[in-house]
């Protein structure tokens, strides 16, 4: 186009088109510092070994004899005891899925702390934590075994 012509006119004969006009550039503003990891607190409950879903089956175990002992009066026929061996295997597995599933919940959190950060580590915990983990199948199946104890006692 010439000076002569604005915008809005058509090009001139001859032409089949007008070059288009570059658009102006977008004003950028200073970048922010990055956001910087915080270290990792040390809290008395954010650390669990090895052997805290032993510890939590343990404890599921002892609640589940502790029901037993208080039902064993009642328990007559075979289904009925076999529903109380069922309850103390599904107090159990439900005990022991308590500290994995509270450590899975901190791997979330912590994931998503630091997804703003590192992003590309985002994608790769969401893989690992969707569909079924050891602590979602422990769950499923103390609550199966819970299912069949009640399903048995009923008889």
């Amino acid at each position: 186009m010439t000076e002569s012509e604005g915008p809005g006119t058509p090009p001139p004969e001859g032409v089949a088109f007008a070059a288009p006009e570059p658009e102006p550039a977008q004003p950028t503003a200073p970048v922010p510092t990055r956001p910087a990891v915080r270290p990792r607190r040390r809290g008395p409950l954010t650390r669990m070994g090895p052997w805290a879903p032993v510890a939590g089956a343990l404890l599921g175990a002892v609640l589940g004899v502790v029901a037993v002992l208080l039902l064993v009066g009642s328990a007559d026929a075979f289904a009925q005891r076999l529903a109380l061996v069922l309850l103390v295997v599904g107090m159990g597995l439900l005990g022991a899925s308590g500290p994995l599933l509270a450590d899975e919940v901190r791997l979330v959190r912590r994931s998503v702390r630091e997804a703003a950060v590192r992003p590309a580590w985002a994608e790769t915990t969401a893989g690992l934590l969707t569909g079924l983990t050891p602590a979602r199948l422990l769950l499923l199946v103390s609550g199966f075994v819970l299912f069949l104890s009640a399903y048995v006692a009923r008889g």
